[in-house]
């Protein structure tokens, strides 16, 4: 039997004559810690919660989505402490025992379909995000290493099946489940590692922008002086990890226009031009922006999410990725 086997296969070397209570029945469609050295039966994870919107933002400002901290707030939950906007703290493990990458890695869900009704969000059969609406998005939680099945339904009415479908997750890996909208007017779940750039320069950050708001779009993000940071990023692609020197910017999104001869920046700093204004050739309209706080040693992901004709309009959603 493998280390970390869950499951029993029925024998036992206790001879005939030693009695020995029955061990528990597992729930079916729970994932269960690893057993310890032991062998003794654990409970099942607990089912997630909801996942809370990353910050109390509109759809012209955006902010890095707090500080997700294992363990800060002393009850071994992620969460933002103290935020204005409601707590959403998640159990995720007990302190023993440990889950080990080693067979497992870690997956959350961002809702950035544009639909008015509320979502849950299953993995095999486990509750992952419940009542999930646009704009929000559930905490890191722990996934087996091997293909699993994503099940999105309606939170209430009808509970109907919206989408099925199977994802390979991998141990020690950190991956964002996206929810958007197809062009089709149905959903499609789109999933994206947050694993990399790992190797950074003295007093810098990683940090990368994501278009999932529908499809046939196409965006630029700018810095305030009018330095392109990313070009032409369409529908449902995310771009590598820059450099970015620790502190505060102003990014703005714009339409990607047919600017051939503009070119990327190759690392991300802060800009000369303290205007606030989009100087230099790409002349293109803000259509928002977002005052963005890196961190020296931190990964972040900005998901511009919404469209620009229904009430949803566009939002950037900035989180931590590490």
């Amino acid at each position: 039997m493998a280390e970390n086997d869950t499951h029993y296969n029925g024998t036992s070397d206790i001879s005939d004559n030693d009695a020995a209570a029955p061990l528990p029945e597992l729930e079916e469609e729970k994932a269960v810690y690893p057993d310890d050295a032991a062998n003794i039966p654990v409970a099942p994870l607990p089912d997630p919660g909801e996942g809370g919107p990353v910050y109390p933002g509109n759809s012209t400002t955006g902010a890095i989505g707090g500080n997700w901290d294992w363990g800060s707030n002393g009850n071994n939950h992620w969460g933002h402490p103290g935020n204005s906007w409601g707590n959403s703290f998640l159990p995720l493990t007990p302190t023993n025992p440990a889950i080990s990458p080693r067979y497992y890695g870690q997956v959350r869900f961002l809702n950035a379909s544009t639909n008015n009704f509320a979502v849950n969000i299953t993995i095999d059969g486990t509750a992952y995000a419940i009542n999930s609406r646009f704009g929000t998005i559930s905490n890191y939680d722990w996934i087996s290493d091997g293909f699993h099945t994503v099940i999105v339904r309606r939170a209430s009415g009808m509970r109907s099946v919206l989408l099925r479908q199977n994802f390979p997750f991998t141990a020690g890996k950190k991956v964002t489940m996206v929810l958007v909208d197809s062009a089709s007017g149905g959903l499609e779940m789109v999933q994206i590692s947050d694993t990399g750039c790992n190797t950074r320069a003295y007093n810098t950050g990683c940090y990368r922008f994501a278009n999932m708001t529908y499809s046939g779009s196409r965006y630029d993000l700018l810095l305030y002086g009018g330095e392109t940071i990313f070009r032409n990023v369409a529908f449902q692609t995310v771009t590598p990890y820059k450099q970015a020197m620790a502190g505060t910017y102003q990014f703005y999104v714009t339409s990607s226009g047919n600017y051939s001869l503009l070119r990327e920046i190759p690392i991300i700093v802060i800009g000369l031009n303290s205007s606030g204004t989009i100087t230099g050739n790409n002349q293109a309209e803000a259509l928002l922006s977002a005052q963005i706080e890196i961190a020296a040693g931190q990964n972040y992901t900005s998901y511009l999410i919404g469209n620009t004709w229904s009430d949803t309009g566009l939002r950037l959603l900035t989180v931590e990725d590490s």
